[in-house]
């Protein structure tokens, strides 16, 4: 691009980042679609992305130190989630979780991190994102009750990880504030 003058030199640092980036996303995605077709949990592993990644992505949470260690653990995170997905819990178990993934998300959305630092304006857009996708997740989940019972169990997954995942990355930011992570 650059030898077609398509890209000015001073530029070419922030182009490749944004490529790095985005090949690393597809080996992720990639990685997960393996993981969920091995299990032969891919339609319930899609089912729980559709709120654990959005939900994720505006509230935050856990984030591991290096590349290949955010890679690891998010395998080992989508391993969990299929692993989960195929229990089938009690009616009183998942509305006590539903209230508790709730309020994880309500307290502490959305966690900061070292790659992602926000200003006043940007924690309340986030912050309004994220209760938006979690009330939708809410009525996807009340919804889907009435209608399947595993679509449901796997939406909730979702939500749960993700509020798991925002706990850990409220306690991950409080220790490294305290220098003892």
């Amino acid at each position: 691009m650059r030898t077609k003058g398509l890209l000015d030199e001073s530029e070419e640092d922030v182009y490749r980042f944004g490529l790095e980036c985005l090949l690393l996303e597809v080996v992720h995605y990639l990685s997960y679609i393996v993981i969920g077709f091995a299990m032969r949990m891919i339609i319930p592993m899609i089912v729980t992305a559709m709120v654990l990644i959005p939900l994720r992505r505006k509230s935050g949470g856990f984030h591991a130190r290096t590349r290949s260690g955010c890679y690891l653990f998010s395998c080992s995170i989508v391993v969990a989630v299929c692993l989960l997905d195929k229990i089938i819990f009690p009616l009183w178990l998942c509305t006590a979780t539903t209230f508790g993934a709730n309020a994880i998300i309500f307290a502490f959305a959305p966690i900061e991190n070292k790659n992602r630092t926000l200003d006043q304006e940007e924690q309340k857009k986030f912050r309004k994102q994220a209760l938006i996708i979690l009330v939708l997740a809410d009525m996807a989940i009340i919804i889907s009750y009435k209608i399947h019972i595993e679509v449901c169990q796997w939406l909730l997954n979702g939500m749960i990880v993700a509020a798991l995942l925002n706990l850990c990355g409220k306690i991950q930011t409080k220790c490294k504030l305290e220098k003892i992570w």
